[in-house]
């Protein structure tokens, strides 16, 4: 699915006259409820797999995100050339104090342009973007490197991004019971009420270690610190996305979680060596080799396994790419023309 087959309509669409006779660009605005009616997993995960696989092949331009710290929080601008799709750019934020305020955690506005004549195509809602997108990758692993014995989904941390997770993931392991957990007991109840009416059995669990046993596939969607996943409680074969701990010096997963892991993939070693203790740490301290970590566009494209063994530990490990944002925003921003959703701004 070419995104940019889409023929741009300069005059009907992307333009107005200024006052002094300039050309100004006209934009496509896209919500976050517009997102979520548009960009399904039967249609974006197979376009996220896609840019994986662009992305490992070196066919795209992604440079490392810029990352500055404000009152305290992560913000990071991330950008990325994807060919087939374009050009994204996005300005995204994580504070975890809004979950007092009653606001997401992560908020973010992703822009869209055409990589030929730079003309800005779409702004669309950024937050539910990253939460469709993140999901897809998870999707994307799970494709892969699922066991093919059947048990409950656990997912740690019920948060904004859960929701998506488990609606994605779902699509490729299928469960019919999930095992929650989350150290806020409203957050958990909430969350098992959006499951149940999804159709899935819930447990509401009192500690990650009651949530991940017996699991066949492990979700975690936390803003921890520190390892919430213990290898010695991991049944075999089982499947460990961690989607958390984005920063340096964070864990989600410890050490005995990636010693019993057969196959570690990430979705970009330099951005997981820069990004995330869960994979920088374990190398430095030499219980996992650069040479075991593989990236989800090479296991997509064939190039590398995503499982070896049926009864083997698998761990996805992602901190998010621009690719990810550039394609999902693509995909929407065709959709969007031809189910007629969004609406033009004029700049």
């Amino acid at each position: 699915m070419l995104v940019l087959e889409v023929e741009l309509k300069v005059d009907l669409y992307l333009f107005q006259r200024g006052l002094f006779g300039v050309s100004l660009p006209r934009v496509l605005a896209i919500s976050g409820k517009e997102l979520e009616e548009l960009l399904k997993p039967e249609i974006l995960v197979s376009e996220i797999e896609k840019a994986f696989v662009l992305y490992s092949s070196g066919s795209t331009v992604t440079p490392p995100r810029t990352v500055m710290w404000v009152e305290g929080n992560w913000w990071g601008i991330m950008q990325s050339y994807v060919p087939n799709y374009g050009v994204g750019v996005k300005v995204v934020n994580v504070i975890p104090s809004n979950v007092e305020r009653g606001l997401p955690t992560i908020q973010a506005i992703v822009t869209l342009f055409d990589p030929l004549t730079g003309t800005p195509l779409a702004v669309i809602e950024g937050g539910v973007l990253t939460a469709l997108r993140t999901a897809a990758a998870s999707a994307v692993s799970a494709k892969y490197m699922a066991p093919e014995t059947r048990g409950p989904i656990a997912i740690i941390g019920t948060g904004y991004q859960a929701r998506y997770q488990l609606v994605f993931v779902s699509h490729f392991y299928k469960a019919e019971e999930i095992k929650i957990y989350d150290i806020r007991e409203e957050a958990a109840e909430s969350y098992r009420k959006y499951a149940e009416n999804l159709g899935f059995k819930v447990t509401v669990c009192r500690s990650a270690r009651e949530a991940i046993e017996g699991a066949g596939v492990v979700i975690e969607a936390s803003t921890t610190r520190t390892p919430v996943i213990e290898g010695k409680h991991l049944r075999s074969p089982a499947h460990v996305i961690s989607i958390g701990a984005h920063v340096r010096d964070a864990r989600a997963l410890d050490d005995e979680v990636i010693k019993r892991a057969e196959v570690v993939v990430v979705d970009s070693r330099e951005a997981v060596m820069l990004e995330t203790g869960d994979i920088r740490i374990p190398i430095e301290i030499g219980i996992l080799s650069k040479e075991r970590v593989s990236e989800l566009g090479e296991v997509a494209s064939g190039k590398k396994p995503g499982r070896i063994t049926r009864e083997g530990i698998t761990v996805f490990k992602s901190v998010g790419l621009a690719i990810q944002d550039a394609a999902a925003a693509a995909v929407a921003y065709r959709l969007a023309l031809e189910k007629g959703f969004g609406r033009f701004i004029e700049l």
